[in-house]
């Protein structure tokens, strides 16, 4: 059986206050998905697609205060965390577009100065 990666920073899933600051921003986001396009309400369970995630919006790797930065969280869906999110991390800008066809994203490369 292959072992799972797993960083050091994983234990601050374990920290008194982040089980409450998850549900305070649970609440703040009214229980709805905040990624753009989603709007979905967080009703499920588990590994539910509308099951409720913390997405950190900067990644923390490991820094207490950025991880317990309450404006860097937000509400989003099991479905679009694991999907949407993690493209978009890896790629490092939010794909989709406006009704004028111009990119969501200020970091879209097509919004980006020519250097």
């Amino acid at each position: 059986m292959r072992k799972r990666y797993r960083p050091e920073h994983r234990a601050l899933y374990n920290h008194p206050a982040w089980q409450p600051l998850r549900k305070a921003v649970f609440l703040r986001d009214d229980y709805t998905c905040q990624w753009p396009g989603c709007g979905r309400s967080l009703i499920g369970k588990g590994n539910a697609p509308n099951a409720p995630v913390a997405h950190h919006k900067r990644d923390h790797k490991g820094d207490l205060k950025l991880f317990l930065d309450r404006e860097n969280i937000m509400a989003t869906c099991k479905e679009c965390h694991d999907g949407d999110i993690q493209r978009a991390t890896h790629r490092g800008y939010i794909a989709g577009h406006d009704e004028n066809g111009r990119p969501i994203d200020p970091d879209h490369p097509w919004n980006r100065s020519p250097a």
